[in-house]
């Protein structure tokens, strides 16, 4: 009998979904990155569950009204966590308190605390100033683990992909 793979959970970053939706360029990196993100979006979506949140939403109306178009299709139909949570505000807050990330960054906070308030797998973004950042990553993991959340992965669609090769 064949045992059924179980879906990952993953809560997907504004960030991505600009990439994904954004017009076409030939400028390094964003055309390498706009390229991973269809690439994962083709590959590997259909094998997860997708969310996202009001954090993402908020983000992607902004802008460009062609490009917010664009975000919004995309998004339309993904699954919406209530980010409305008290124990996300706290862990947000956290992140921010504990230099996890810096104080201007509290809309990368929320999207950080509602990930591992919902137990998910993994956190796909294209921050890595902020989010996907070997160095931030262990002061953002301690403030979690230390809320009694679980920590997703937090990493970029292109390593995601790269990681994902080595299992195969």
């Amino acid at each position: 009998m064949e045992m059924s793979k179980k879906k990952l959970k993953v809560y997907c970053e504004t960030s991505f979904f600009s990439y994904l939706t954004g017009r076409a360029t030939t400028r390094e990196p964003v055309a390498s990155w706009q390229a991973a993100s269809r690439q994962w979006w083709e590959a590997v979506r259909p094998s997860c569950d997708l969310f996202i949140s009001r954090y993402v939403i908020m983000e992607a109306e902004k802008g460009n009204a062609e490009q917010v178009s664009r975000r919004m299709e995309v998004i339309r139909g993904i699954p919406e966590l209530d980010a409305g949570q008290e124990k996300i505000e706290e862990v947000a807050k956290s992140l921010i308190l504990e230099h996890a990330l810096p104080e201007n960054e509290v809309t990368d906070a929320y999207h950080i605390a509602t990930a591992a308030f919902f137990g998910m797998d993994v956190l796909l973004t294209w921050n890595c100033r902020h989010m996907a950042n070997e160095f931030t990553l262990p002061k953002t993991y301690g403030v979690l683990r230390d809320a009694g959340l679980k920590c997703p992965v937090i990493i970029t669609p292109k390593r995601y992909m790269e990681d994902a090769s080595h299992d195969e």
